[in-house]
């Protein structure tokens, strides 16, 4: 590595030296476009991988984290946490309700997002117009696997548009590559759905597209993973159709949630991992219950363990661990009000939330007691699920962490929860709506484990008791003359807390405005929750990107 250095160093200094004006003037006797580059060996293939690469650029910095800066941050889940009180300002300034236009956390989500949006369409094409693609090793690349690279690109470009519609409302819709001077205007948000689910649906129907991957392809596109996007994607517009945030017909789209949500389910080729805890131990995908998770995870993208070639893994494990001697930056701290929420017999809450005095080894068996004070954490709290214990380190500091640390951006336990709530809302059996939510709820009271396997001490554990299956059925079983759309609220807070997804769940049910503005009556710490009203969302387009366009972007109204 060292070497590679001092060669890029070298290199402009050797450039510098050799100028003259012969060589500025000596002719050009090769180049390529962008035709003659998808001629070249394994070109599509590196085309498509750099489409799912923009979803972990050097780690996850403008990707990942900014969907829980978004997603979980700006709500009663979790704090932006940081250094001090002036640190993360843009993810404060967002969980007030009225986030500056010119807010980084926004920029972030913009240019991420079309950057994605590019890199899919410019593939597309080019892939398209290839007369002949050929693979790594030289042989020609069939057109099965050609129109399975193109559908997998139509299915990043949805997931791309969804980030941006559920963000910004109404975008601007670019499906071919543009003419840098045609710059588009934003397209309606119904207009912007009809492209995602038409995408979605494209993937789907493409016979060439595998209805799930094998063990050696694991974390690309399945058909089983575009079914699982749609139930989101489907449910997000309906209940935005519901609550009067968009036109459109509510109903067609819950009914296309419950379809494409059940065929996941029929499938039952994923499952529940039996522990809860197994889900976020540390070693993931490449470690000892990569099987057994790969049952629960229907999506990521993997990145693989590589030492040496970059200075650090997956970088939510530093952002999201304690300050101080734990090694971490202090971010997304889960607040008071949502530790609180879990009923006290739920070892989910061990496994979501550290509190500070819980005391974890290090590789040396030298006992850390975890202290969240001395920085921006005034619930003394910090992500369970984003810390990784040292036995899974390639070294002592978090900061130095190689270990392979991947996001679940689809689990089975939300298609559940999906599927259910789909389900009630199409007027569906009580009965079997209640039995989807209970077979969540089981694996966390029943099959989870009550100790933190590896901690010394864990203040959460105090509370926790044996549950067998009698005792669930009689106490803790969600029954069908319930309210079930509470119920599904709960657990999808309890089953995905601090993995991004409250934002989106507030937003569909109506809740946002409500749930924020109760909280910050309660916590109005650096006024989160204070200026949130029906005109916080959609929220701002980039000032920037309205610059840029010479007119043709135009704010959102309610900005």
């Amino acid at each position: 590595m060292k070497k590679l250095q001092y060669i890029l160093a070298i290199i402009p200094i050797v450039a510098f030296l050799s100028c003259s004006d012969s060589f500025l003037d000596s002719k050009q006797y090769a180049s390529i476009d962008e035709q003659g580059y998808y001629n070249t060996p394994g070109a599509a293939l590196k085309a498509v991988t750099n489409c799912y690469a923009n979803m972990i650029p050097w780690g996850d910095w403008d990707y990942y984290l900014n969907r829980i800066e978004v997603g979980t941050n700006t709500t009663d889940d979790a704090d932006a946490g940081g250094s001090d009180a002036n640190d993360r300002a843009d993810t404060k300034n967002l969980a007030t309700g009225r986030p500056l236009t010119s807010n980084g956390e926004l920029l972030n989500t913009w240019t991420r997002r079309y950057t994605g949006i590019s890199r899919c369409n410019s593939a597309i094409e080019g892939i398209s117009a290839a007369e002949k693609l050929v693979a790594a090793d030289g042989s020609v690349v069939s057109e099965e696997t050609k129109s399975r690279y193109i559908s997998e690109l139509k299915f990043l470009r949805a997931w791309f548009y969804f980030d941006l519609a559920s963000t910004f409302g109404s975008v601007p819709l670019i499906t071919e590559t543009p003419v840098p001077t045609d710059l588009p205007a934003k397209s309606p948000i119904e207009d912007i759905r009809v492209q995602i689910i038409n995408d979605i649906d494209e993937c789907i129907a493409d016979p060439n597209m595998p209805t799930n991957v094998s063990s050696d392809e694991y974390g690309r596109i399945s058909k089983y993973v575009a079914y699982a996007f749609k139930a989101r994607v489907c449910l997000f517009f309906a209940g935005l159709e519901e609550h009067g945030k968009m036109s459109g017909d509510a109903n067609a789209d819950y009914a296309s949630a419950l379809s494409a949500a059940k065929i996941v389910y029929d499938s039952q080729v994923f499952s529940l991992v039996p522990d809860y805890q197994n889900l976020f131990r540390g070693d993931y995908f490449f470690g000892s219950h990569a099987s057994e998770l790969s049952k629960e995870c229907i999506f990521t993208v993997l990145r693989e363990y590589v030492p040496g070639y970059l200075d650090i893994g997956y970088c939510t494990a530093v952002m999201y661990a304690g300050r101080g001697e734990v090694g971490g930056w202090g971010g997304n701290c889960p607040t008071v009000d949502f530790a609180e929420s879990f009923d006290q017999r739920d070892p989910r809450k061990l496994f979501t939330v550290i509190s500070s005095g819980d005391v974890f080894p290090n590789v040396d068996g030298k006992l850390i007691t975890h202290t969240y004070t001395g920085y921006d954490n005034i619930h003394h709290q910090q992500s369970r699920k984003a810390f990784v214990a040292d036995r899974f380190r390639d070294g002592y500091s978090l900061g130095d962490i190689r270990t392979d640390w991947a996001p679940y951006y689809i689990r089975y336990a939300d298609v559940i929860l999906m599927y259910a709530e789909a389900l009630l809302k199409t007027g569906g059996d009580n009965q079997k709506v209640a039995s989807l939510i209970n077979e969540v709820r089981y694996r966390a009271f029943v099959s989870t484990s009550k100790k933190d396997e590896e901690a010394t001490y864990r203040t959460f554990e105090e509370t926790l008791i044996p549950v067998d299956d009698a005792y669930f059925q009689a106490n803790l079983a969600v029954d069908a003359g319930d309210d079930l759309l509470k119920a599904i609220k709960n657990e999808r807070r309890w089953e995905l807390g601090m993995e991004g997804y409250r934002l989106l769940d507030l937003l569909r049910w109506g809740d946002y405005v409500s749930v924020m503005n109760a909280y910050y009556s309660e916590q109005p710490y650096a006024n989160k929750g204070k200026l949130v009203s029906d005109n916080s969302w959609p929220f701002p387009i980039p000032q920037t990107e309205i610059d840029k366009s010479n007119g043709v972007l135009v704010q959102n109204g309610n900005y």
